[in-house]
Formats: structure tokens, C-alpha cells, sequence
């Protein structure tokens, strides 16, 4: 099994997370973060004699989803599609191994512990 992480901006996770459900990934952990690239900009802007400072820190959406290894590029190439808007700040991709894997509710360890295709694939309507 594989971690995918995909920290992505957060306008593009509605569409990230349709992508995910067509292909029938059953479930994924969200949460809000904050970062910067290689390049620190930091603008002043003047405003009426008030000068304020941007955050160098930008606000993004980080997406956990565990996958079967013949999975992986499906995950990652329906991330990619959805995700891109073709300018700097679209955000990165990380594939991990997952070398143990727990579920504490039923005690079960291993691809038995959770059916993670939980969801079929959504069907476009039409």
C-alpha cells in the first residue's frame, strides 16, 4: 500500500475531490495548512499612507489517501488533471510506502483492516 499526499490549492478541492470519487477512491483526510515555495515573496502594498504586508505563508489544502500499489497512478494522474492550473503554487505530490496499517475500531491489521475502495466509482451523469 502507498501514502499519497497532495497539498493543492484550496479552490481546486472541490474538483480534486470529484476527480477522486469518479475513480472511486473511498475516503481521504483533509486538512488546512500553510506554506511557502522556494521563492519568499513578501509585498508591501500602499494604500491611502497605510502601508500592510502579505503573508509569505500561503494557505493550502493537504490530501491524505491510501492506496493499493496498482492504484497509485490513477490516484495521482486524476490529482494532477484536476488540480493544475498551470502556474507556480499549484502544488506537489508525495508517494510514501505504508508499511504497517491499523484499524483501532476492529482491531484488524494489513489489507484487511480496511476495504479502501469503499465507494464506487461515480458514474457522470448524462
Amino acid at each position: 500500500m502507498k501514502k499519497i499526499e497532495a497539498v493543492i490549492r484550496r479552490e481546486k478541492f472541490e474538483a480534486v475531490d470529484e476527480a477522486l470519487k469518479k475513480i472511486g477512491v473511498g475516503g481521504l483526510t483533509l486538512e488546512e495548512v500553510k506554506g511557502r515555495g522556494r521563492t519568499r515573496v513578501v509585498t508591501t502594498v500602499h494604500m491611502r499612507g497605510t502601508w500592510t504586508q502579505e503573508d509569505e505563508y500561503i494557505r493550502h489544502i493537504k490530501l491524505e489517501i491510501i492506496s493499493k500499489d496498482d492504484k497509485v497512478s490513477k490516484v495521482v494522474e486524476s490529482i494532477l488533471k484536476s488540480a493544475t492550473t498551470g502556474s507556480p503554487g499549484d502544488g506537489k505530490i508525495f508517494v510514501t510506502a505504508v508499511e504497517q496499517f491499523l484499524d483501532i475500531g476492529s482491531n484488524q491489521a494489513g489489507d484487511s483492516a480496511v476495504d479502501i475502495e469503499t465507494s464506487p466509482p461515480v458514474k457522470e451523469r448524462g
